[in-house]
């Protein structure tokens, strides 16, 4: 085969080559997949490669991208697919972006049928109305235990040998739902190093010169910012009172109770634990 001189287009060629977590999750098949680790290690890329790969493999496959909130992949995870994953098939016309009506979700159409589509789960309608072969959740620590388990019934599409939901997170407290299912064997976790990014260490093991200016900034960072962003652990607040607190179970947006409804308020200085302030509205009923 005589390569292509200079005056000659290109072929678009993609390359990625996969290290550590990123390569385990290219191989496993389990039904849950949860890729956890600090800030910058690859986790998304490496979700999005898997999920493209499977959707130029199969035929009629269908994948979903999904978050909690719909609007924030616009600036995540997207940006990543289509800038890193699936650059040169959108340039080769090998799939093509399709902006979403009244029935259907935004979606990425391959040539050979399959489907990805993007939603999010606060807006579930289409997300739900739809079956799956693989379906990738961003940020996964940002999903309530009722948004995990309605989406693994969407996965049965039966296009693709294995159905799969995978995941990738930051790492939060220990009595995360998430991580708690790690532990029961439910989800696989799989855990990301900074060694598993090319961009940030290289084949020897060294920083590149990007990778110690973004390193310096995570080892600049404190408690438990430090351990979760910068090593990946799983550790609580320093001093957390309420270790079971997520904001996702304990923060409801309510309308303001009518006038008419009696009020008390409920007060606890704190000398040794936070202060607390409780604001109660007695419904007649």
């Amino acid at each position: 085969m005589s390569l292509p001189t200079l005056d000659q287009p290109r072929p678009n060629v993609h390359s990625y080559t996969p290290r550590g977590a990123a390569l385990l999750v290219m191989h496993t098949r389990a039904s849950e997949v949860l890729l956890s680790g600090p800030a910058g290690t690859g986790k998304s890329r490496a979700c999005l490669e898997k999920l493209h790969a499977m959707m130029l493999a199969n035929p009629g496959a269908r994948g979903l991208i999904v978050r909690k909130v719909r609007d924030t992949l616009s600036s995540t995870g997207l940006v990543t697919f289509r800038e890193h994953v699936a650059a040169e098939a959108l340039t080769m016309g090998v799939l093509e972006f399709y902006g979403g009506s009244a029935s259907e979700p935004p979606q990425y159409r391959y040539g050979n049928g399959s489907r990805i589509m993007i939603g999010g789960m606060d807006k579930p309608t289409k997300v739900m109305s739809s079956e799956y072969d693989v379906i990738y959740v961003q940020e996964a620590i940002e999903l309530n235990t009722t948004d995990w388990e309605n989406l693994t019934t969407r996965l049965r599409n039966g296009k693709i040998s294995f159905q799969q939901l995978i995941a990738d997170t930051n790492p939060d407290t220990p009595v995360h739902w998430l991580y708690q299912r790690t532990r029961t064997g439910a989800t696989k976790m799989l855990h990301s190093r900074h060694e598993d990014n090319p961009t940030l260490i290289d084949e020897q093991g060294l920083p590149t010169e990007r990778g110690a200016a973004y390193l310096a900034k995570l080892d600049a960072l404190t408690g438990v910012r430090y351990e979760r962003l910068r090593h990946g652990r799983w550790v609580a607040a320093e001093g957390l009172v309420y270790e079971d607190y997520s904001p996702d179970v304990h923060h409801r947006a309510i309308a303001d109770p009518p006038h008419d409804w009696v009020r008390y308020w409920s007060v606890d200085f704190g000398y040794t634990n936070p202060f607390v302030l409780q604001c109660w509205a007695v419904d007649p009923d």
